[in-house]
C-alpha cells in the first residue's frame, strides 16, 4: 500500500476557498503568481510546482492538493504575513532564508503525515522524499541532503 493511499487528495475550484465552508479554508486560483517571472528567473519549478503568495495557493496545473500539501503552503501564507513582495524578494535572493522557509514548511507537512501513518519506514521515506525536494535543484541545491533531513525532522518537533 501507497503512502500516499490514506492521504487525503482534494481538488479545489478556481478562485474559491478549501475546503468550502470550513473557517480556515484556504483560497486557490488556477494560474501562476504574480511573481511568476522573479520565480523561473531563480528556480526550476516544475509541473508539480505550486505557490503561496499572500492569502492565496496558486496551483496553474490544477493539481489535486492533498491535505499535507495544503499545510505545507498554510505555513507560507504566515511566514509572509501582510507583505507577501518582501517574503518573495527575500526569499529568491537569500539562499539560508529560503532554506530555512522550506524547512519550516516541510516540518508541517511530515507532521500531518505522522498522524496518518504509522509505519516507520515509510514515514522515513517520506521524510528522504522531503529532504531530497529541499536539497534539489527546486530551491536551487542550496543545501546537502543529509542537513535538509534533519532541519525537517527538527521543526517537525516543534509544536503546531
Amino acid at each position: 500500500m501507497s503512502i500516499f493511499s490514506k492521504i487525503k487528495m482534494l481538488k479545489p475550484e478556481n478562485g474559491m476557498f478549501y475546503p468550502p465552508n470550513v473557517e480556515g479554508g484556504v483560497k486557490v486560483k488556477f494560474e501562476f503568481p504574480p511573481n511568476i517571472d522573479n520565480i523561473c528567473a531563480a528556480f526550476q519549478i516544475n509541473p508539480q510546482t505550486v505557490f503561496t503568495y499572500g492569502d492565496t495557493i496558486y496551483d496553474p496545473h490544477k493539481l489535486p492538493l492533498s491535505v499535507d500539501v495544503i499545510e505545507h503552503e498554510r505555513v507560507h501564507m504566515k511566514q509572509q504575513g501582510e507583505k507577501p513582495e518582501l517574503w518573495w524578494g527575500k526569499y529568491l535572493r537569500e539562499p539560508a532564508f529560503r532554506i530555512d522557509q522550506e524547512a519550516q514548511a516541510y516540518g508541517r507537512q511530515y507532521q500531518v503525515i505522522a498522524q496518518k501513518i504509522t509505519n516507520p519506514q515509510k514515514l522515513f521515506d517520506f521524510r528522504m522524499m522531503l529532504a531530497k525536494t529541499l536539497s534539489g535543484p527546486l530551491y536551487g541545491n542550496a543545501i546537502g541532503r543529509s542537513e535538509a533531513l534533519t532541519l525537517i525532522q527538527s521543526y517537525a518537533q516543534e509544536p503546531v
